[in-house]
């Protein structure tokens, strides 16, 4: 068996998209439960720097998974929406890429606009029930997009094929 260097990334790829969810989800977990405002901001920068890794592995899988789709499948279209779990995977990674672009980036700014008002006291009154709601909204997200990845991961362990990087 033989294993091309996209396949070695990608699974890099999929390791960085693991590490940042689990990071991510503990950090959540401390900053709901902690009290002191401040210390929130500072578990929510870690948060954010955390949450870079984010892009780069999904940049980092999106390119290599390509690769290894040509590697075994070439060019031709045909082939490629011949294979259902191939492109249950493909749809499904789609998803999770648009549901981390547009939804985490968007909770994580508002929840961390408002911790940032409490921490001056120039909160509104409702302040503290609307952060609560972001952050079992924020928790959700997390479960949604490890859900997907466990979902991507049974279809290429699991799938009718070989992973597509394997030959």
């Amino acid at each position: 068996m033989m294993v091309s260097f996209a396949f070695i990334f990608h699974l890099l790829g999929f390791g960085l998209i693991t590490t940042s969810l689990a990071a991510g989800w503990i950090l959540e977990r401390r900053i709901r439960t902690t009290n002191d405002w401040n210390q929130k901001l500072l578990l929510l920068s870690a948060s954010r720097s955390i949450g870079l890794l984010s892009p780069i592995a999904s940049l980092l899988m999106l390119i290599t998974g390509i690769v290894n789709i040509i590697n075994v499948f070439g060019t031709s279209p045909r082939v490629l929406f011949s294979v259902g779990w191939l492109d249950a995977k493909i749809i499904l990674f789609a998803f999770m890429l648009v549901n981390g672009a547009v939804f985490g980036p968007i909770l994580s700014r508002k929840r961390t606009k408002l911790i940032q008002s409490l921490a001056a006291q120039s909160a509104p009154a409702d302040a503290e029930e609307t952060v609560n709601i972001y952050g079992k909204n924020i928790s959700t997200f997390y479960f949604v997009q490890s859900l997907l990845l466990l979902i991507i991961l049974f279809l290429s362990v699991w799938g009718t094929g070989k992973h597509v990087g394997m030959m």
